[in-house]
């Protein structure tokens, strides 16, 4: 879990920092913060490039365990201190720098060995090993805590703090001196936490700060709630309640980023090359790049609207209830285009499948991103000691609520749900969401007389390859709060 802040300024106290030699051969010394900043992400990326060189990543077309590898680059096993000595620019970069590109390299490699072997076990396109960090995608770097001797976070009021990082100069290059400090001066608009880590973007001039999800405080209600997750609405709870998005307002920014994309089109169409990808081969208008930074900064804009929403509901959701069902949707599977249906008739001609109605409801879904609300109510709830089940979604949208009778006919539309039947009449995600929580308190883990946990441990982990039978739960967190607590960082 990270916290983000804006960096406000930044002051370089103390000596000068080393930055090597110029172009001219003579040594460089500088405090402008601007260049020393740079002066880090370059170096920071320049070690983590190090590290990917010693990668090998299969040939284009093969895979695993017949494909062939081949290296990333030239491969470079440099250790920090042979750097320092064959680089003489990085010899004044602090240590904690120099160490975090190894870390973050494995993970963002490994995770991406994982996904490659995830997408293959599902007969998915395998997708591209990560590369060398280039400049173009953004100046930054991380630095390492370790007990304080990384960085020091000093809180100066309750709207300015500030992170200090020190470093020392070569002995051969202190004309005044040795050790400097930068002070990286941030808005305060939330607590620090005790970190392990802080990643600086400097290409945004932001600071986020990483550290372990604290204990979320939790007082017991007693109430339970299964939940219907959809592309209309986020979630239809049990007890009635339909939570949304703020549709209108996303809607609104899609308006503005169609009419920038329809300005860079224009850019296009009056340039004389044929398509955009000459336009952008033979190099593009300054106008047209200044409308693409803005449509990214809509697009950021717009996922950060979807993502606080979520956020928000998920939280409302676990500190209102000690036990959370949702149904276990399988994202992947329910995205996927619809095959193409030949006509018997007519070679290499096609029947209508449905698929303009197919593309508008998968949009819809990735906009809902069904998965990360998942996963925001299930880390939530384990935090906070509330239970989080899942159960198999089968039939629960064509199942009456109140005399168990399904048929496919009981569903009308998306909102309408009508028992042939009983005769019950409601809204077709709060039926839905009812029958979630009463196959939720159907489960062995469950009491089915008093209706609440049976005691049993229930495991924290889960095999997602493994979909649950029809009225069968998926226990994906402990009833019982962790003891832990909360001790204040480096903050003084």
């Amino acid at each position: 879990m990270s916290r983000k802040y804006r960096i406000t300024r930044v002051d370089i106290t103390g000596a000068t920092p080393y930055l090597g030699h110029g172009r001219q051969g003579a040594p460089v010394w500088s405090k402008d913060p601007d260049r020393v900043m740079g002066w880090l992400c370059d170096a920071w990326r320049f070690r983590f490039n190090q590290h990917r060189s010693q990668r090998s990543r299969y040939l284009i077309g093969t895979h695993a365990p017949d494909g062939l590898l081949e290296p990333l680059g030239n491969m470079d096993t440099r250790n920090n201190r042979e750097t320092r000595e064959d680089y003489e620019w990085t010899s004044a970069v602090p240590d904690l720098i120099l160490l975090s590109p190894w870390m973050m390299e494995r993970k963002e490699w490994f995770a991406a060995v994982k996904r490659r072997d995830t997408n293959l076990k599902h007969g998915r396109k395998p997708g591209r090993m990560p590369g060398f960090k280039r400049r173009k995608q953004g100046r930054r770097f991380t630095c390492l805590n370790n007990h304080g001797k990384g960085y020091k976070v000093v809180v100066f009021n309750r709207k300015h703090a500030m992170v200090v990082i020190g470093g020392v100069n070569p002995k051969q290059h202190r004309p005044d001196g040795a050790r400097f400090r930068i002070c990286i001066h941030f808005r305060l608009s939330r607590p620090v936490l005790d970190s392990t880590s802080i990643h600086v973007d400097w290409t945004r001039r932001t600071i986020s700060f990483t550290h372990p999800n604290p204990p979320r405080p939790h007082t017991p209600t007693g109430a339970a709630t299964g939940i219907d997750v959809g592309s209309v609405h986020e979630a239809a709870l049990s007890d009635g309640r339909l939570l949304d998005l703020p549709k209108e307002r996303i809607r609104y920014v899609d308006k503005r980023i169609n009419a920038l994309q329809r300005a860079q089109a224009r850019c296009v169409r009056e340039s004389p090359y044929d398509d955009a990808g000459d336009y952008l081969k033979h190099g593009a208008s300054n106008r047209y790049r200044r409308l693409g930074r803005r449509i990214r900064d809509l697009n950021a804009y717009r996922m950060r609207l979807i993502v606080d929403r979520q956020h928000k509901i998920s939280g409302m959701i676990v500190d209102e209830h000690d036990l959370i069902v949702m149904e276990a949707l399988q994202t992947a599977n329910m995205t996927r285009r619809p095959k193409p249906k030949p006509d018997p008739d007519r070679p290499d001609h096609w029947l209508p499948n449905g698929r303009n109605a197919k593309r508008g409801l998968n949009k819809g879904m990735r906009e809902a991103a069904l998965s990360r609300f998942r996963s925001m109510i299930e880390y939530k709830a384990r935090e906070a000691g509330v239970t989080f089940l899942t159960v198999n979604p089968a039939y629960t949208s064509q199942t009456c609520s109140r005399c168990g009778h399904m048929a496919k006919e009981n569903r009308e539309s998306q909102a309408v749900f009508h028992c042939r039947s009983c005769g019950y009449e409601g809204n077709a995600d709060v039926n839905a969401a009812v029958n979630i929580l009463t196959k939720g308190l159907g489960t062995p883990d469950m009491d089915p007389v008093e209706n609440t946990l049976s005691g049993r441990d229930t495991s924290e982990t889960r095999n997602r390859s493994i979909r649950p039978s029809t009225g069968q739960a998926e226990p994906t967190a402990v009833s019982s709060r962790r003891e832990t607590t909360v001790v204040p960082g480096n903050t003084r």
